[in-house]
């Protein structure tokens, strides 16, 4: 059964950051406001029944497991994309995602910039991306939450003494941030080259409390509103990646 149609037409939010950014917490948040029973909310798999089976390896073998794990995530925000697209097409509102299938070639890359990942890997993961491409849309919009890499790794740290399931991140250190952080800003930029319209917001600092939270949430639907997303015959692309 297709989901219940509505007027006005969807967008595919996505939205980037680094490590301990706040995505989720600010995906579950847009989607409230957008609207629970029409916008779709879809979480990175990280904790749970869906968590990556191969992060806890990764983090103790990073040349082993790198590709294997990159093509592991490649595939699920892949499948998220897909998801998001029938959504929206079919008229039942909006979709958001957290991280995206556009955000994955981000770490691939710092993969192989640090040598966890060899050109012979790269090629491979850069192979399955490029087949995988040709299916999936550009967003509508696109939030980047501003963090500066030593926040984000003070949060990963704060996050590891709440979640056990965390702990592995220990050996995130300031330099890998840093080399994300520049190719997250690669990957934003062209997306906004593309025509999605791209949300520069900054996260560095912690919303406490309700009311802080809900201006800021506020702040960002009102401009997502304030756009027109693009057709969907506009947004069929091919698209290619250095």
């Amino acid at each position: 059964m297709l989901p219940k149609r509505i007027e006005r037409p969807g967008r595919t939010i996505i939205i980037e950051g680094l490590i301990a950014a706040g995505k989720t917490s600010l995906a579950i948040e847009l989607g409230r406001a957008l609207g629970d029973e029409t916008t779709l909310v879809l979480l990175e798999p990280a904790d749970g029944e869906h968590k990556n089976p191969y992060l806890v390896d990764y983090y103790s073998d990073q040349e082993r497991y790198a590709l294997p794990m990159q093509i592991w995530l490649l595939y699920q925000r892949y499948n998220m994309h897909l998801h998001a697209q029938y959504h929206v097409q079919n008229h039942a509102g909006d979709a958001v995602l957290d991280r995206s299938y556009f955000g994955d070639v981000s770490f691939a890359r710092v993969q192989r910039k640090l040598g966890f990942m060899d050109e012979r890997d790269f090629g491979t993961y850069l192979g399955v991306y490029h087949a995988m491409t040709r299916h999936v849309l550009f967003p509508a919009v696109c939030i980047r939450l501003l963090v500066d890499p030593k926040t984000s790794l003070y949060r990963i740290n704060r996050r590891m003494e709440d979640r056990a399931g965390r702990k592995c991140e220990s050996v995130v250190d300031i330099g890998y941030l840093q080399a994300l952080d520049e190719e997250i800003t690669i990957t934003t930029e062209f997306l906004r080259s593309q025509g999605t319209m791209i949300l520069d917001i900054g996260w560095d600092t912690d919303r406490e409390t309700e009311e802080q939270r809900q201006q800021a949430v506020d702040g960002i639907i009102q401009r997502i509103l304030s756009h027109t997303p693009p057709s969907i015959a506009a947004a069929i692309h091919q698209r290619v990646i250095g």
